[in-house]
């Protein structure tokens, strides 16, 4: 019997904004009109993660840490409450936004960029990369390679599931929570140096009469009234008197507002 298959990939973001694999989810439908939804978890990831990123996926009980969870001809809890049902009045014209034919409610929730309400969850389209790998990063340690930006490397692969290898140390899910607090604490504390760095840049700059943002463009009044007569009558458009005064089109017509033009 013909069967039709569309995957997807729950995932959450977690504190620091790193998308995190919490678990595929299959729906296949076949010629007699039966369907089957099936949700495969990663546990590994889920372990490590905050409930005030991740409360569980809806109509699952993730504590009986199934491999795979089935619901055969019924709409599973977590696309029920996300997605238009084939009773929807407008469902037609939902289905016309993002290009399709006829309602396959996991498809719909792949293509569209809305947002439930009751959690922080969203699904992609599983791709091939989206299996569990290893992933060799080498030598973190080579010159130019920052602290941030290797716990960053790091912090994406271990909230995708995948094991990681380097020169120095292995990841896998026997320490992947632990490396994940505290290469999440390391990031943490990276970035509040950097923002408070901001932070006494912006005051000594307050300090010696300086603003924040770009330095505003010296323009000439003489100059800018120059440009102003061609504009006006027609000898040149604004995108070549804001190029030729070194400025933005939009940063032009403000000049010109200022001076009552």
């Amino acid at each position: 019997m013909r069967k039709t298959t569309t995957s997807g990939v729950i995932r959450v973001r977690d504190e620091l904004g790193f998308a995190c694999h919490i678990a595929r989810i299959d729906y296949a439908e076949r010629e007699d009109g039966t369907f089957e939804y099936a949700f495969t978890p990663r546990y590994p990831v889920i372990d490590m993660l905050s409930t005030a990123v991740f409360q569980g996926i809806p109509g699952l009980d993730l504590d009986m840490r199934k491999k795979r969870y089935l619901r055969r001809n019924r709409v599973p809890t977590f696309i029920d409450e996300r997605t238009p049902s084939e009773r929807r009045e407008n469902v037609q014209e939902l289905l016309e936004a993002c290009g399709m034919t006829y309602l396959n409610r996991l498809e719909w929730l792949i293509r569209t960029d809305l947002r439930y309400s009751g959690d922080l969850l969203y699904v992609d389209r599983w791709r091939p990369e989206d299996e569990k790998r290893v992933i060799d990063l080498g030598d973190l340690s080579e010159c130019g390679v920052r602290a941030a930006q290797a716990a960053s490397a790091l912090l994406s692969e271990i909230c995708q599931g995948n094991d990681v290898a380097t020169s120095a140390f292995s990841i896998d899910d026997g320490n992947r929570e632990t490396c994940y607090r505290l290469l999440s604490a390391l990031l943490r504390k990276e970035k509040t140096f950097l923002a408070n760095r901001r932070e006494e840049g912006w005051a000594k700059a307050a300090c010696a009469g300086k603003t924040r943002g770009r330095k505003r463009a010296d323009t000439s009044l003489a100059e800018l009234n120059a440009v102003r007569r061609a504009h006006l009558e027609g000898r040149m458009t604004a995108e070549a008197a804001a190029e030729q005064l070194g400025i933005s089109r939009s940063t032009f017509y403000r000049r010109l507002k200022e001076i009552g033009a």
